[in-house]
């Protein structure tokens, strides 16, 4: 399944500003190739769900842990946007009675 331009720049955009990765990093991390890569980045490709599901995996990374980070709510439909939300405040409050134990 592809993903949308805006999601495929915005995480794009994000592991190179925010994490500091390369292209050939990407590309490794997503089990792809950096001429796939520059292409998405170019906007004549998208990343495809298996993109995502292969950089989560090498990364060791939650999809609510990137989709927080790497992606505007306003590029999230409400009902994903909610389930994310979800997620955090599942995992956050494991944490804290974690914490209490």
């Amino acid at each position: 399944m592809n993903i949308s331009k805006k999601i495929s720049d915005d995480i794009l955009k994000y592991l190179q500003n925010k994490k500091g990765m390369s292209i050939k990093d990407i590309a490794e991390a997503m089990s792809s190739t950096p001429d796939h890569i520059q292409k998405v980045i170019d906007q004549k490709e998208l990343l495809t769900s298996d993109h995502i599901n292969q950089y989560l995996n090498n990364k060791n990374v939650r999809f609510w842990e990137l989709a927080l980070e790497a992606i505007p709510k306003d590029h999230l439909t409400p009902k994903v946007a909610h389930k994310i939300k979800v997620c955090k405040d599942i995992y956050d409050h494991i944490n804290r009675n974690k914490k209490k134990y």
